[in-house]
């Protein structure tokens, strides 16, 4: 070791002849300003700014700051590269940096500067008395003052650099290497040689330069020699990952673009074999509006093959929580984007950082022509350590895809831990292929490099670290420095020419870490449920008038609704892992998305019935009748007033089936209900179908299905089971839920009172109020005449911290797996402990429901927004809310609304879906205008099993586009009844693309569905 120490000395002080001080600092005044001043400030004559010096403190959380002066290069710089470097308290932290700067120089946007980037070039030939003006805009994120600012000219030595890397690229794989290899020796020796004939002397620059000369030549025997073995391939691509939002908001994050971009811009122009990938079009897309000349010169590098567009979402979305529709969207939105932009057809799925993966991916992947999925995620495993890296991935209908797992981490870790953002240095080469598990099934392996998150991605360092690596050393992997693309297109080829050579992994991809995003931030859940489904009856509304009433298709409303939605579903704002800015930020967009909804609803009910009638309106696609409820009075005898746990009121009316996607009248009083149909106490509540009892603490304490003859719950077991559990976990707090949060459990059973408040005909309710700590908890449980499920309407005002709160039910039933609805279809999942992949599973997500039966008799809880939950055996837990405290302290205070149902059946999944579906996308009571008589039906599906999950307009033609799913799993032949005025019917992929021709006969059409399989159909008139 005497040897490396010694020479890591002597590159030292060669690296300190790389930029020479040239004595000049640039006189600089300062001037604080808000976001919205941009433009005021680049304009600004800075006559009223104030003078910098060493004793300025400056810097606030969510600050912006302007820095600007002339500097005047002296004589010294004569015919030499002069950079500027930004002197200030640079701090990183998790790869991003604190400032964050954006320099001018003359008035053009030149790069960014951060801790991993201070240098800015002034001119590659600088004379005498040359003037620049610089202006720097700092954003700064943390909560710590910034002393002084400055800005110092130095002379770059480029000859010395090329030298300095030179010599220290293969040093850093030569201390990697075993004391007995000799490649080790031969490394060591060759750079001993050549900086033993550097003369470090000052005074002398010929003589030292000639020095430079000839050690650079002695040191190209390293690169010369072949290697000792045969090597495998990594292929390098830049990138910088940036989190839409995260403990900063979106409009930081549109700086952090700016800088991102004008850095690696910049280094393209010095480094001609530079290649960067970018993959979020939400990000290029502000940069668009706030940057265009960047833009421009992104796009004029897109055509020259070095920056290349690649990732197929419009962001890097959650994609447990998020609904089927909506990542259809990201993917319809993001290919589109793509293509229209830079004429670049993405055909990957580039998710490194979300919290786990859906089973429904490969589908819709497949079905939008994308071949290869790649994340580094599931190496944050805290169990279990994924089996391969390579491998195809199927999903819940059989599709398949490719995914690669990143194997970058650097050589000497002891851990699983893989990382997308390494400052490339031989270590993470020489690791990428040490912790690749198929080293007998692949020799070329791909990495991603660069800092993230406003670390302004690869630096000049990680570019000469490449160079060096691409030209051989003996002991590293062989480096080539490439676009993405190409290599993962030469694995698909050796995938599909050796399919049997590589493993399949067949359903979700469960990430055993960050459990707890399914749950944190729980008002933006709900949000986002309420929204997805908004948007689905507002897109068949508009349909409808556009169809029936020859209404132009509010496309730009509908696009500006769907924007708020998929950026809210970024993958630390959907998960509530970000700072409470990101969600005052949220707030804002739903309050608006919500506003222009309700507007946009009325306006298409009123041209759908007549003018002032009330109308229902049904978005599924099966008929459907039962309890509507309106929060204004129906004026119907038979209505009933209903009674909400916010203390508001609504109303409910029984109604007969309304056709599928169909506007009808409300005519007649409504559905008679004989009265006596239900009975209800503080005790009990009962129809002729269910029988439920409550225990002294307001719990359930029996639910028993009549017509089976079976007690659902265990026996002297209690169901509704409110518990409080610490939730301290010992780190990342908004994003874990650790194994042992069960150690301390509290029994919210403090019952302050039970009220009967609903006797019927219709519906019968009884509101319990609870205590506990500084919180309160209201429930009415309620009882519809002649259903089989219980329904929970809940407010929860909380006020407390660190504190998990689930819902339990021990269920009497024998099995041992639950079946839980992802995206277009459900996944099972053991509910016992017998391996370590069965026992790291301990919270699982969801999205309308969990069900878990026997084969002829089972149990669902259906939920309006919840995504967590937990089973052991056949005890099943809602995981309602939690309340981290980092990164945000006031997560989850205040009010809660949301429901939750039990629902009995018969062991018939298409129950239970429907069951949901009616649950979160009910019958709703529409105003008529000026619409005259109620259209027909758009569409029917006549068979049991398939469903409608969005009706829209096609994004270019005008076709109306249905797409459906198979609900249950089965093979199904479907018949479907369409309006007389279509004439034609396509089937298409989810781009709305290779539409082939369907037989359409008398308005039906019949199409085969395979398990799970969503359909897409085209329909013009």
């Amino acid at each position: 070791m005497k040897a490396v120490r010694k020479l890591d000395n002597l590159l030292t002080h060669l690296a300190e002849r790389i930029f020479l001080p040239l004595g000049v600092e640039v006189p600089l005044v300062f001037a604080p300003a808000t976001a919205a001043d941009r433009a005021a400030m680049v304009a600004s004559d800075r006559r009223d700014w104030l003078a910098v010096d060493r004793n300025l403190v400056w810097g606030e959380p969510d600050g912006y700051y302007w820095f600007g002066g002339t500097a005047v290069l002296p004589g010294a710089a004569e015919g030499r590269r002069i950079i500027c470097r930004v002197e200030a308290a640079f701090g990183n932290v998790m790869g991003r940096s604190d400032p964050q700067c954006l320099v001018r120089v003359d008035g053009r946007v030149r790069q960014g500067v951060d801790g991993n980037h201070r240098e800015f070039l002034l001119t590659q030939s600088g004379r005498a008395g040359e003037q620049f003006d610089i202006l720097i805009e700092a954003g700064t994120i943390e909560d710590r003052r910034q002393l002084g600012f400055a800005c110092a000219l130095f002379a770059h030595d480029l000859v010395v650099e090329d030298l300095y890397y030179d010599l220290k690229v293969p040093l850093d794989v030569a201390r990697l290497l075993a004391e007995d290899d000799p490649r080790r020796h031969f490394i060591l020796n060759a750079i001993g040689a050549a900086i033993d004939m550097v003369d470090l002397r000052p005074g002398n620059p010929t003589r030292f330069r000639a020095s430079v000369a000839a050690a650079k030549a002695a040191a190209a025997q390293i690169y010369a020699a072949g290697d000792f073995e045969a090597k495998p391939t990594i292929v390098a691509t830049g990138h910088t990952h940036i989190d839409v939002a995260w403990l900063w908001r979106v409009r930081e994050t549109r700086q952090k673009m700016a800088r991102s971009m004008a850095t690696a811009l910049t280094l393209m122009e010095e480094f001609p074999d530079y290649r960067f990938m970018y993959n979020q079009c939400v990000l290029l897309d502000y940069l668009g509006e706030d940057y265009p000349e960047l833009f421009e010169r992104i796009a004029t590098e897109v055509r020259s093959g070095r920056f290349e567009i690649e990732g197929a979402l419009w962001l890097e979305p959650d994609v447990n929580i998020a609904g089927g529709e909506a990542l259809v969207r990201q993917i319809l939105h993001g290919i589109r984007y793509h293509e229209q932009t830079f004429g670049v057809r993405p055909r990957m799925i580039w998710l490194p950082d979300t919290f786990g993966y859906s089973a429904s991916l490969p589908q819709l992947m497949a079905k939008s022509g994308l071949d290869t999925f790649v994340t580094h995620k599931l190496s944050w495993n805290d169990t279990n350590r994924m089996p391969d890296e390579t491998l195809f991935w199927q999903g819940i209908d059989g599709s398949t895809v490719t995914a690669y797992f990143l194997t970058t981490q650097p050589y000497d870790s002891k851990s699983i831990g893989t990382t997308y953002c390494p400052n490339l240095k031989p270590t993470h080469v020489m690791g990428t292929w040490r912790r690749h598990g198929q080293q007998d099934l692949s020799k070329e392996l791909f990495l991603v490099y660069g800092h993230g998150d406003g670390g302004g991605g690869p630096t000049r360092e990680m570019l000469h670290n490449i160079r060096r690596m691409e030209r051989g050393i003996p002991g590293c992997p062989r480096v080539v420095h490439a676009p993405m693309r190409p290599f993962f297109e030469r694995l698909l080829t050796r995938m599909k020419g050796e399919p049997e050579r590589y493993p399949i992994w067949v359903g979700e991809l469960y990430a055993e870490f960050h459990r707890g995003t399914l749950t944190s931030v729980a008002k933006n859940k709900r949000n986002n449920r309420l929204a997805e489904t908004a948007l689905r009856e507002i897109e068949t509304l508009a349909v409808l008038a556009a169809h029936n009433r020859g209404e132009a298709y509010p496309a730009e409303e509908l696009r500006a609704l769907w924007d708020i939605v998929l950026l809210n579903q970024f993958h630390d704002i959907l998960p509530g892992s970000s700072i409470g800015a990101v969600y005052e930020d949220s707030d804002a967009d739903y309050a608006a998305f919500f506003a222009q909804a309700r507007a946009l609803t009325a306006q298409l009910a009123a041209r759908l019935a007549p003018a002032g009638s009330k109308a229902l309106f049904n978005v599924a696609g099966r008929p459907r009748g039962g309890l509507v409820v309106s929060p204004e009075p129906f004026g119907r005898p038979q209505e009933q007033t209903l009674v909400l746990a916010d203390g508001g009121e609504a109303y409910g009316l029984l109604v007969p089936a309304v056709p599928a996607l169909a506007v009808v009248d409300l005519a007649g009083p409504g559905v008679h209900v004989p009265a006596g149909a239900l009975s209800v106490s503080e005790r009990h509540i009962e129809n002729e179908r269910l029988s439920v009892r409550f225990d002294d603490a307001g719990r359930i304490a029996s639910i028993l299905d009549r017509k089976a003859g079976r007690e659902v719950l265990k026996p002297g077991r209690v169901g509704n089971r409110l518990q409080a559990f610490r939730d301290m976990p010992a780190q990342f707090d908004a994003w874990d839920i650790d194994s042992d949060f069960e150690d301390q459990v509290f029994e919210i059973d403090a019952l302050v009172g039970a009220e009967v408040v609903e006797r019927g005909p219709l519906r019968a309710a009884v509101r319990f109020e609870w205590r506990y700590e500084s919180s309160r908890i209201v429930q009415v449980v309620s009882l519809e005449e002649g259903a089989r499920q219980v329904e929970i309407d809940c407010l929860i005002d909380w006020h407390e911290h660190n504190t998990l709160v689930k819902a339990a039910f021990p269920l009497d039933l024998n099995t041992a797996a639950v079946d839980a609805e992802i995206q277009f279809g459900h996944v099972r999942r053991a509910s016992h402990r017998n391996t370590s992949w069965d026992r790291a599973r301990f919270e699982c997500s969801m999205q309308r429901w969990i069900d878990v039966g026997e084969a002829d008799f089972g149990v669902a809880l259906l939920n309006d927004c919840k995504y967590g939950y937990d089973a052991k055996g056949t005890d099943i837990r809602l995981t309602l809310l939690r309340s981290p405290t980092y990164p945000w302290p006031e997560a989850d205070q205040g009010q809660h609304r949301f429901r939750y149902a039990v629902m009995v059946h018969d062991g018939d999944k298409l129950a239970v879906h429907e069951a949901a579906e009616d649950f979160n996308l009910p019958l709703r009571l529409i105003k008529g205008g000026e619409g005259g008589e109620t259209p027909p039906p758009l569409l029917s599906v006549e068979t049991p099993g398939i469903a409608v999950e969005a009706v829209k307009q096609a994004e270019e033609g005008g076709a109306i586009i249905v797409r459906l799913w198979e609900v249950t799993g089965a093979r199904r032949t479907a018949w479907i009844m369409v309006d007389p005025a279509i004439r034609t019917a396509e089937l298409a992929d989810l781009l709305e693309r290779d539409g082939r021709p369907l037989a359409l006969e008398d308005g039906a059409l019949t199409l085969a569905f395979a398990p799970f399989e969503i359909v897409t159909l085209m329909l013009r008139g």
